[in-house]
This record gives C-alpha cells, structure tokens and sequence, in this order.
C-alpha cells in the first residue's frame, strides 16, 4: 500500500510538471485571447448553412471579433448546426 501511495504521488508530481510546461510554452508562442464569444450556427436545411456561417463571420469580424474555432454539432448522425468561437 505505501509503494502504491508512492507511485501515485510521483506521476501526480510528474504531470503537474508536464502540465506547467505546456502551459509556459503557450505563453511563450501566443497571446492568451482577452475575450471569448462562442456562438450558434443553425444547420438545418443543409443548403443555407454556408451562407448563414459567411453572414456570421462578417457580423462578429465587423463587430471586432476573429474567427477562432469551429466545432460541427450532430445528433444522430445529422448535422444540427455549429458552435463557432470567435476571439479578440
């Protein structure tokens, strides 16, 4: 049992310091965003999806924001919409 409470503290220990130097190397090559927004892109009806996405990047970069992600949401099998993340 205190082998096994040894174990487990030294790869505590270990990813703590895997996470900490990821974190300082992110730091190091860009900026943390200041803001986030996500918002929603309706999907249905496939064929009007693309324009409602170009209308939305246009709105939100006139508005000052940047385009940040873009995650496709489904519910079985069906596009439903996407979660589109801008930054500033």
């Amino acid at each position: 049992m205190q082998r096994t409470k040894m174990l487990a503290t030294a790869a505590a220990s270990l990813l703590a310091a895997a996470a900490l130097v990821g974190v300082t190397s992110h730091a190091k090559d860009e900026p943390v965003a200041q803001n986030t927004t996500t918002v929603w892109v309706d999907g249905k009806g496939y064929s009007g999806f693309s324009d409602k996405l170009n209308k939305k990047h246009a709105e939100m970069e006139a508005k000052g924001w940047k385009f940040g992600d873009l995650e496709i949401y489904t519910e079985n099998g069906d596009m439903q919409g996407a979660f589109v993340t801008y930054v500033r």
